[in-house]
């Protein structure tokens, strides 16, 4: 957990795993289910624009599976997978970092030929998508055969997913999370305006 001085200038003490700047601290982003609406519009579209019709969606847990399954309903999709990466011990804002820990991968039916598209919530800095890049180019799926999604993206990330709609500067709270409109200091997540 992070850990503030107790003065007025309150200069956090960086988490492991954190990059510099990767936080404003200004107050967690929320994001509305609207928005949520909105954001996987875009992405849908994206994905259809691009000619990219994956044969599976591939949920990253527990984050990305309310988008994960909108995105194959809308896509029409056949087959919904979830696969577990690890990088924090704990929900909290802020929480420090460790290495991705891919939990479980069970994946039936995913090999050559297969064309997949991750589905994430966020992206912090794009180790959570690289471990599973690794797994499925270990499945036999070609990398031209992967895409990844996410809602949203840090500004400091250097990962770019294939199709992410908003990028931020500040922990955001998912309408799925416990207790999200009761976050202390929370302000809206702006959209870009060709999005409203």
């Amino acid at each position: 957990m992070n850990e503030r001085r107790p003065d007025a200038d309150a200069v956090p003490v960086r988490a492991p795993g954190e990059v510099d700047g990767m936080w404003a601290r200004q107050g967690a982003y929320q994001l509305s289910w609207d928005s949520l609406g909105r954001m996987l519009g875009r992405i849908a579209d994206d994905v259809r624009a691009e000619g990219f019709a994956p044969d599976v969606v591939l949920g990253v847990a527990r984050g990305g599976l309310p988008a994960a399954s909108h995105l194959a309903c809308v896509l029409d999709v056949p087959v919904l997978h979830t696969v577990r990466v690890r990088r924090t011990r704990d929900d909290a804002q802020y929480a420090a970092k460790q290495a991705p820990e891919l939990e479980s991968a069970d994946l039936p039916a995913v090999g050559p030929g297969t064309k997949v598209l991750v589905v994430d919530d966020i992206v912090g800095t794009g180790a959570t998508a690289e471990v599973v890049r690794g797994h499925l180019l270990g499945l036999g799926v070609a990398e031209r055969d992967i895409r990844f999604a996410a809602l949203v993206r840090n500004h400091r990330s250097e990962y770019l997913p294939d199709h992410c709609p908003v990028v931020i500067d500040d922990w955001i709270v998912f309408p799925w999370e416990k207790g999200w409109s009761r976050t202390a200091a929370s302000r809206p997540l702006p959209l870009p305006e060709d999005m409203l």
